[in-house]
């Protein structure tokens, strides 16, 4: 796979009718815009594993209200393409693999998603070499997402696919799921997984995206330890957001559970084998005692850089990019967060 032109020159008569409308960026003195405007990037610059899009036919499905009502200050996030390789362009980031973040059940979901779809793979072609995407698929439906999966994968040669932590209340390694994984693993896929909103409401705290979201990214990881899935699918590439929510630093406990269970380990394996095997991305997790946990327990090689926009304001996306610049350890190992460990995940070139 490549992020090149001729990789998608091939989709112009898929993607020809696709709009090039997005949700507006509007220009503030605190937005993501470098005075010089897109460049392009010198040198081996940063790919963003983390970042979304909204284009029109998804804003129009969910409503902005909806897109607010998740976010920390309830305000909807804004985007435009300009915005995003605004972003990129001021913090040094050669690449970013666009998806469709969590949300609502969608009315016609196949249909948006497709349409979602194939916007994300046009913004690929409209800009040779920035862009990349994880495609969305239309879950709970197994049979529609196993046909979306072949399409993306197979004619919009996407990197891969997102999967979000739970579709109402039901954790990835629910035996819903496996149809999907089976395929998945078959194909050595590439399955990024987003935290949803949980199955119930707390009353009196923030907004869900602020706490329940890395506790469901916890939660669908350890599904798919203890349901057996980490060992029965060895060949998907999952990679966690947030640096895998509290999952680094519940890991003994989850080892632990582990022990107190005879037969359990043979079922799903070595738990602390089956955490180096997830891929872990950087996105609001840029803080030391994160990043300690993190590195505590993950596959060095495994970490990969992320930003979280545009739902991150601007002013974490500086703190995940001078948190990486900060962190002690040699050139090496922060190239390999930057760029290295997605090139070789992805197989592109920064």
């Amino acid at each position: 796979m490549s992020f090149d032109l001729s990789r998608r020159t091939t989709l112009a008569a898929v993607l020809g009718s696709v709009a090039l409308g997005g949700t507006r960026l509007a220009a503030a003195p605190n937005d993501h815009t470098s005075p010089q405007g897109s460049k392009p990037i010198t040198g081996s610059g940063k790919i963003d594993t983390h970042q979304h899009f909204l284009p029109k036919v998804y804003v129009d499905a969910v409503g902005l209200e909806t897109l607010a009502s998740v976010m920390p200050n309830r305000r909807a996030p804004e985007w435009s393409e300009t915005g995003a390789l605004a972003m990129m362009d001021a913090r040094g980031i050669a690449k970013g693999v666009i998806s469709i973040s969590s949300g609502p059940v969608i009315p016609d979901a196949p249909n948006v998603l497709r349409k979602c779809n194939d916007e994300g793979a046009a913004i690929g072609v409209r800009h040779k070499g920035r862009f990349g995407l994880f495609a969305s698929l239309p879950l709970p439906d197994i049979d529609a997402s196993l046909k979306e999966l072949a399409y993306a994968l197979d004619t919009l040669k996407a990197e891969g696919v997102i999967l979000f932590t739970n579709y109402g209340g039901k954790y990835l390694g629910d035996p819903a799921f496996r149809p999907l994984l089976e395929e998945l693993n078959r194909r050595s896929g590439v399955a990024f997984l987003h935290p949803n909103e949980p199955n119930y409401h707390l009353v009196g705290q923030p907004p869900e995206s602020v706490l329940e979201f890395p506790f469901d990214t916890t939660r669908t990881a350890a599904s798919l330890i203890f349901s057996g899935a980490m060992k029965a699918f060895p060949n998907i590439r999952f990679i966690l957001s947030h640096a895998g929510g509290t999952l680094p630093f519940l890991s003994q406990r989850l080892a632990g559970a582990v022990m107190l269970n005879p037969g359990l380990e043979e079922k799903i394996g070595d738990p602390n084998a089956a955490i180096r095997q997830f891929w872990f991305d950087t996105a609001l997790s840029m803080s030391k005692p994160a990043m300690a946990a993190l590195m505590a327990v993950a596959d060095p090689t495994k970490i990969v850089f992320g930003t979280d926009f545009p739902m991150a304001p601007p002013f974490a996306i500086t703190m995940s990019v001078d948190g990486l610049a900060a962190m002690p350890i040699d050139e090496a190992s922060r190239n390999a967060i930057s760029y290295n460990n997605a090139e070789r995940l992805l197989s592109i070139k920064a």
